[in-house]
């Protein structure tokens, strides 16, 4: 893969043989199966939860403690949605 020079918008993709998603999307993926899952769509406005979390933000981000919690609930491998 080609160095990004910071003209581009996007650097180049790889070729597909290099892509490590060629192997991911032949895995065997299992799935949990809950038969008594269900499903419900949210209850609060969208514009609502986003004024929300905007408020509570500020504070929680100082709460003693926090930054240690969110470092260990962190994610450490990269995936592409």
């Amino acid at each position: 893969m080609a160095p990004w020079n910071g003209l581009e918008k996007y650097p180049a993709p790889a070729p597909a043989s290099e892509s490590p998603l060629k192997e991911a999307a032949t895995a065997d993926l299992e799935f949990p199966i809950a038969p008594d899952f269900l499903s419900h769509p949210p209850q609060l406005d969208p514009e609502v939860m986003l004024r929300r979390i905007e408020e509570t933000i500020p504070w929680r981000s100082t709460r003693p403690g926090e930054q240690e919690r969110r470092l260990a609930m962190k994610v450490s491998a990269e995936f592409v949605l």
